[in-house]
């Protein structure tokens, strides 16, 4: 009896996989299995939250066991390149470089095309000039927020390395905590919830990074050149789900701010609310392209400090057909039809 029964499952199996292949075989009847990295704690990756709280992946037969946080862009990007993962939120300039240095690692996407991050000191400083001779803490070094921490000092006639040090910390949380304990006199921190912390306990904001206009790659998704040609209909559901990820956070605030609770362990405040809506309304777009001008200011940054062959485009570190081939479709026109 339990073999007959055994048969029968088999067999009803089978029939399922031919009915669906009858039915167009674009989505298979069970999720596939996809590992995706993240790199940080930042409301930037809200809607990918939301895209595995939501169940938003499993409609679209991803199966995400869990999303790994691997703290940093470039150790995500060395676990992208060594296959331990499948695409990797992680930090733009980690990936141009791989990329120039041989790897096959491509962006895909980009969830906000200017940098959200603000730079905060001790009380007893109230003027960039003041930081020469001190620490100036970011996650990582290579990481997003390392490129910021160097951008502004630049700006401010610094010099980072010399008249600043630079310091990393491991993530934007400890960043907040060194800046606390006084190992570093002042931080990088991406808009959220730690710079509410610092507004309160009276630490000096020294910039707005967001308002100073420069176009940049921030809260991309990387995958591998071999992965995108050998899994193209996965990436392309991957997109799709992430995509209406994106709908959901800035439609739903309150299963927003519920998956920004839980992968950021801080409560939701009132003035938290308003930087989500911030990011909402303001950052995070619909359509999750990485543009030219955003890769080409990495590109200028790189070439400060390396050599990069000529005649290099920022076409070069973008694969940004699955996301075109989604917008062309109406998928994106569909979601928002009536908002």
């Amino acid at each position: 009896m339990k073999k007959a029964r055994t048969i029968l499952s088999a067999r009803l199996l089978l029939s399922l996989a031919f009915l669906g292949a009858l039915g167009g075989g674009q989505v298979p009847a069970f999720g596939e299995p996809l590992r995706i990295a993240y790199t940080a704690t930042a409301l930037v990756y809200g809607p990918l939250w939301i895209s595995q709280e939501a169940r938003i992946l499993k409609k679209y037969n991803v199966d995400v066991d869990k999303l790994l946080y691997i703290a940093g862009g470039t150790p995500s990007t060395q676990a992208l390149i060594a296959g331990e993962v499948d695409i990797a939120f992680t930090a733009a300039g980690a990936v141009v470089s791989a990329n120039l240095s041989g790897s096959d690692v491509v962006l895909v996407g980009a969830t906000i095309d200017i940098l959200p991050f603000e730079v905060w000191a001790a009380p007893t400083i109230r003027d960039p000039s003041q930081l020469k001779g001190t620490r100036m803490g970011v996650s990582r070094l290579g990481a997003t927020s390392d490129f910021v921490g160097r951008y502004v000092l630049k700006k401010w006639g610094l010099k980072p390395g010399a008249d600043v040090v630079i310091f990393q910390t491991g993530g934007i949380p400890e960043v907040f905590a060194a800046l606390k304990g006084g190992s570093i006199q002042s931080g990088v921190i991406d808009t959220g919830p730690f710079t509410v912390q610092a507004q309160a306990e009276g630490f000096v904001r020294l910039a707005d990074v967001s308002a100073m206009g420069l176009p940049y790659v921030f809260g991309p998704f990387a995958a591998r050149q071999s992965f995108l040609k050998k899994q193209p209909d996965l990436v392309t559901r991957f997109i799709k789900a992430y995509v209406e990820g994106i709908y959901r956070f800035k439609t739903e605030k309150r299963l927003a701010l519920e998956a920004i609770e839980k992968y950021t362990k801080v409560k939701i405040t009132p003035v938290t609310e308003q930087i989500y809506e911030t990011y909402a309304t303001r950052y995070v777009k619909r359509v999750p392209e990485a543009t030219s001008e955003g890769i080409q200011t990495i590109l200028d940054e790189i070439a400060e400090n390396r050599p990069i062959p000529a005649g290099t485009k920022p076409e070069r570190f973008v694969e940004s057909r699955f996301i075109k081939e989604v917008v062309q479709t109406g998928f994106v026109d569909a979601l928002y039809k009536g908002r």
